[in-house]
């Protein structure tokens, strides 16, 4: 993908969320805005960019917070020198008692809406430009594509919302009630339905970060799957098989900064460390996992001379470490520790990066785990060239392997399972009971997507939730004594969705609000 992303300042501005009831209706003739400037392929295709800008603000915090440290797989490690609202806000989130006025969750639902407003205006303006239907289908598919990634997110953590799809101009088209979520799915169902069929046919090698027809049948099997049509989702998953993809030699190799859009993936969020601050397309995903330190030298090869304090997120916890098979190459790829001691002020000094293989703390030293799989070299403190996954093949072959065993198809789900055992150096599993395959598969998913925003989704669709996080709640406060008395109290029904914003419902008198907020 090309590392520029292109702002129309006017064109893609916000006007779904938080919108301004006074609207500017002349367009200034000195000023390009949407009635000027979608004119030719380049437009498009800059416009596009933005909407897979829209992307990061999906990846980075809010994924990783609502789909990681609200499951068992990861919490915080508390920090006591700060006492920053923001960093309280991460921490409600993975203690469960976050409310209506977390900014954290609200960016979420605002920056799906970013894309879906982006998204609208190409979706609107394409049929009128002047160019080939090739070249319109493709850029129609793309979006099609992020659009329907857009709301997916949005039904998935916040149920019904409200449904625009097409260019905000007018104030009552900004503010709308919520629509039933069945009716959100069917938008989602139809815009990927659609883009199968105008995106090219094959998946072209080496790939270039744009969505392809691989990606459309991926999601669109993942909502089949959220709605139990399994039966729907398996010749999607089956055709994935057909179009090239295949699993790097190693588990590693699947998130090397030198191996970016491999075979093996179906969808990234990209980034770039080139341009450092001129282009601000960097990520640093790796500063908010590691712990607080006055230098990162020993941790990521590069020194920063000032404390981290946003860090400590996404702490692997132990119950996921104990869920790891012995021998599984994934483990020391997915976690690793920090070993150091704290100064006199109370700060954290690492003295040693080390595997979490046989990891042994040296006397008067502490050890602190963190999420591994985004530490690669980079140039510049503080800005990395991680990528972040939004579908590996790795996935399409566990989903197509669940498909199978939900549809009475148990044995001949077992080789596509096993091609993911098999690379993490584990023996192949040989089940064929439906009831117990289940268990190994969604085994497999927790270890083989652990930190790519996967797990708490895949306890909400499964049903697995309430009585998962019930359990490792339990467990963890008789073993943690820094988790907080009020942390987990709530588990139920009425906190397996996020809040709408607050801003938005006193914005907009049409929205409710969801149950427990």
């Amino acid at each position: 993908m090309k590392n520029k992303f292109v702002y129309i300042i006017g064109i893609l501005a916000l006007c779904v969320v938080s919108c301004d009831k006074n609207f500017i209706k002349l367009a200034p003739p000195t000023q390009q805005n949407a009635n000027t400037f979608y004119k030719t392929e380049t437009d498009f295709q800059e416009a596009l960019l933005g909407v897979y800008q829209a992307l990061r603000g999906w990846a980075d915090p809010t994924s990783w917070l609502m789909g990681e440290m609200r499951s068992d797989n990861a919490r915080y490690n508390p920090i006591p020198t700060s006492a920053a609202i923001a960093i309280a806000y991460r921490q409600n989130v993975a203690d469960w008692v976050d409310d209506k006025n977390n900014t954290v969750t609200a960016n979420k639902y605002f920056n799906d809406y970013i894309g879906i407003e982006r998204a609208n205006i190409i979706l609107d303006q394409i049929a009128n430009a002047g160019f080939g239907a090739t070249d319109k289908n493709n850029i129609t598919g793309q979006t099609e594509v992020l659009r329907a990634f857009f709301y997916f997110d949005l039904v998935q953590f916040y149920g019904d919302v409200p449904l625009n799809l097409h260019t905000v101009s007018a104030p009552a088209e900004a503010f709308l009630p919520r629509s039933p979520a069945d009716s959100v799915y069917a938008v989602i169902i139809s815009d990927l339905t659609d883009a199968i069929t105008k995106l090219p046919p094959a998946v072209t090698f080496p790939q270039t970060g744009y969505a392809s027809i691989g990606t459309a049948k991926m999601l669109l099997a993942n909502v089949y799957m959220v709605q139990k049509k399994f039966d729907l989702a398996l010749p999607l998953l089956q055709a994935i098989t057909q179009l090239g993809y295949s699993l790097n030699t190693t588990y590693n190799d699947a998130f090397l900064t030198t191996n970016k859009n491999s075979a093996e993936s179906i969808l990234e969020v990209q980034y770039s460390q080139a341009g450092g601050t001129s282009t601000n397309q960097f990520s640093q995903f790796i500063y908010w996992f590691i712990p607080p330190v006055s230098n990162s030298m020993v941790i990521t090869g590069t020194p920063t001379n000032a404390l981290n304090n946003a860090g400590s997120n996404n702490v692997p916890t132990q119950d996921l470490i104990s869920s790891y098979e012995p021998g599984d190459a994934r483990l020391p790829v997915s976690v690793a520790a920090i070993e150091g001691h704290y100064d006199g002020t109370g700060n954290f000094v690492p003295d040693t990066l080390k595997s979490i293989l046989n990891n042994v703390t040296a006397p008067g030293e502490t050890s602190l785990l963190f999420c591994n799989k985004y530490l690669h070299p980079s140039t510049t403190p503080g800005q990395t060239d991680d990528n972040w996954p939004i579908y590996r093949y790795a996935e399409a072959l566990l989903s197509l392997a669940e498909c199978l065993n939900e549809t009475g198809q148990s044995a001949a789900a077992l080789p596509y399972l096993n091609q993911v055992r098999t690379r993490a150096g584990l023996t192949p599993s040989s089940t064929t009971d439906q009831t117990a395959l289940r268990t190994v598969i969604a085994h497999e998913r927790r270890i083989e997507l652990a930190f790519e925003n996967k797990r708490w989704l895949d306890l909400l669709r499964t049903g697995q939730a309430i009585p998962v996080m019930t359990a490792f709640a339990q467990q963890l406060k008789l073993t943690d004594p820094a988790v907080p008395s009020a942390a987990y109290v709530n588990i139920g029904p009425d906190r397996l969705l996020f809040p709408i914003p607050a801003t938005e419902i006193s914005l907009n008198p049409e929205l409710t609000q969801n149950p427990g907020y």
